[in-house]
């Protein structure tokens, strides 16, 4: 598939599995990014974390859930064989942590810094620009917005 055919969300997973950083565990006081008494620094944070955690551990298919409604429908989207290719070029990575929060209304950006692991290559440390948007009350990543 050439380049200029790919997606915003094809390019934004593809871009995360080659290039951004997370892993970590979610805090107690959030659920898949929804208050329960945190304010919305640690909720984005919090929703990175979830979204790459999901992306290392089941691939984009899982990771889809963590994004935002504009991001899913381009997923869904997708054949069968470009989502399952996707899923097969498994990624490791630990977030070190979630800095430069900006909030506009229900969009948000971050930077995210951390370290790579990708099979067969070193290590490496990495940053990178975050997207959020604001839904039924969850932060999610939302590379659509990246536009």
């Amino acid at each position: 598939m050439s380049l200029q055919r790919r997606t915003p969300l094809t390019i934004g997973l593809g871009v995360a599995a080659a290039v951004l950083v997370a892993g970590g565990i979610a805090t107690a006081v959030t659920l898949n990014g929804k208050d329960s008494g945190a304010g919305d620094d640690k909720r984005i944070e919090t929703a990175v974390r979830d979204f790459y955690g999901a992306l290392s551990s089941g691939g984009a298919s899982q990771a889809v859930g963590k994004t935002c409604a504009g991001d899913r429908a381009q997923y869904d989207a997708l054949p069968e064989a470009q989502k399952k290719a996707m899923d097969q070029g498994k990624v490791s990575m630990k977030v070190d942590s979630v800095e430069g929060i900006t909030i506009t209304g229900d969009r948000a950006t971050a930077i995210t810094l951390g370290t790579l692991t990708l099979p067969g290559t070193a290590d490496s440390k990495r940053s990178t620009n975050e997207h959020l948007r604001k839904e039924d009350g969850a932060w999610k990543v939302c590379s659509t917005d990246a536009k």
